[in-house]
């Protein structure tokens, strides 16, 4: 078939048109838009972790020992026609007082003073229509430590018969070194029974106890002394009479904390 010279060169054109095509298709195919994205599993947002659970619980522990101190509260009183007789009185007793205990080894600053007063007494008359009794009473109340508990006995004895007229208390407790030494052994125990109930609850819940959030501590409870009820009413005796004998017992120092417990879900490992 015969081609002229005109319809060689429209082939020629249209072969190369189409090579053309051929090439500009496969170099879009290699070459990504400016605007396109792809997205791949690390393109994802990661997954929110569960959220930690926590336990909230109340631990308290007590210890106790035996009492090094005691705390005596003894009063001297005494009455006047006028407050100045009475006052005079009143210091009279209370320094013979302060001397016999001195002289058994209790410094005078193991002595305090609790209250002091002076007030005038209007007594109701014996007879109908007389005059009201008035009298002066003038009162000073002390707070004897003593070191030793055993020595309670002698320390009473030796006020009542030196100008003391009432003992109001008696009670037997603990050093401050002795009780920090107990509130510290309270706060182990309250630990301890915190971390049980703690463990206890995570475990009813299918969570273990993963660490420790919040401990917060409750002031240690005072002391709980031994009362000897038996001294409150003693009085000056105008005959040798036995010595006063008085026993302790235990003293209890308690406390309280609260803890917050971090929590996971449970494992193989024990909790």
């Amino acid at each position: 078939m015969a081609f002229d010279g005109s319809s060689m060169r429209r082939h020629a054109l249209a072969a190369l048109g189409l090579a053309l095509l051929l090439v500009v298709a496969g170099c879009s195919a290699g070459t990504e838009s400016p605007g396109a994205s792809t997205s791949t599993p690390t393109d994802r947002a990661p997954a929110t972790p569960e959220s930690d659970s926590t336990i909230r619980v109340a631990g308290s522990g007590s210890a106790d020992a035996e009492p090094n101190q005691a705390v005596v509260r003894v009063a001297v009183v005494a009455v006047g026609t006028d407050a100045a007789t009475a006052r005079r009185r009143l210091a009279e007793n209370t320094s013979r007082m302060r001397t016999a205990l001195r002289g058994i080894g209790v410094d005078d600053g193991q002595i305090t003073t609790r209250r002091y007063d002076i007030y005038q007494d209007r007594r109701r008359p014996r007879e109908e229509g007389a005059e009201p009794r008035v009298q002066y009473r003038a009162s000073h109340d002390f707070e004897i430590t003593v070191t030793d508990p055993d020595e309670v006995g002698e320390v009473i004895d030796t006020a009542v018969r030196n100008g003391a007229t009432e003992v109001d208390d008696v009670s037997f407790t603990l050093s401050a070194e002795r009780r920090r030494t107990l509130e510290r052994r309270a706060r182990s125990a309250a630990m301890a029974d915190a971390r049980s109930k703690a463990r206890a609850l995570a475990t009813d819940a299918n969570l273990t106890v993963t660490g420790v959030q919040v401990i917060r501590t409750a002031r240690s409870g005072a002391p709980r002394p031994a009362d000897a009820g038996a001294a409150a009413t003693a009085t000056a005796a105008p005959t040798p009479a036995a010595p006063s004998d008085l026993e302790s017992g235990p003293v209890t120092v308690t406390t309280t904390v609260q803890v917050v417990y971090e929590a996971g879900p449970r494992t193989n490992a024990t909790a």
